[in-house]
C-alpha cells in the first residue's frame, strides 16, 4: 500500500465532511435515501448485525450495529422538514448529524455533543464519503 493510500485510509471525518457533488433530485427522493441508510445501513457502511426498531415511526428509531468490532447503540431522530437525521449514541455524548441542504444540493455529515457543539469525529472519512456516494446513487435511482 502506498503512503498516500495509507494517509487516505487514516484520514478521519474531523469537524465534518460534505459530499463534493451536489444532489439535485426531488426532495422526497433524497429524504427516502437518507432514511433508507438508517434502516439498511449495511448497504451504505461496512457494518454487520444491524437491528433497527421503530419507536415512533417516521420520527424516532433505535439501532444497534457492529462497526469495526465495536457495538454501536443509537437513538435516531428524523426531521424531514429540516432534511436532518440525528443518530445519538446511547453511551457517549456524541450525535452524528446527516443533513441535506436543499438550496445547494449538498449532503453534509458531522458529529456534535449534547450541547450542539461540533466535535471531532474519528470515523474513517473514506467510509463516510462512500456512504454519502451510495445515498446519492439511491436518491438518483429512486422515484
Amino acid at each position: 500500500m502506498s503512503e498516500q493510500q495509507q494517509n487516505q485510509d487514516a484520514e478521519t471525518v474531523g469537524m465534518g465532511v460534505q459530499f463534493p457533488t451536489p444532489i439535485h433530485v426531488p426532495r422526497k427522493q433524497i429524504w427516502a435515501a437518507m432514511v433508507d441508510k438508517m434502516y439498511n445501513t449495511e448497504n451504505y457502511l461496512p457494518v454487520t448485525n444491524v437491528k433497527t426498531i421503530d419507536i415512533v415511526p417516521g420520527r424516532h428509531a433505535y439501532r444497534e450495529m457492529n462497526f469495526r468490532g465495536e457495538l454501536i447503540k443509537e437513538n435516531i431522530y428524523f426531521n424531514e422538514a429540516l432534511y436532518e437525521i440525528r443518530a445519538a449514541l446511547v453511551d457517549k455524548d456524541e450525535i452524528h448529524i446527516n443533513i441535506y441542504h436543499p438550496d445547494s444540493g449538498i449532503l453534509e455529515y458531522w458529529q456534535e455533543n449534547g450541547k450542539g457543539q461540533r466535535i471531532p469525529w474519528d470515523a474513517p472519512k473514506a467510509d463516510v464519503l462512500e456512504a454519502m456516494k451510495r445515498t446519492k446513487e439511491k436518491a438518483e435511482t429512486s422515484e
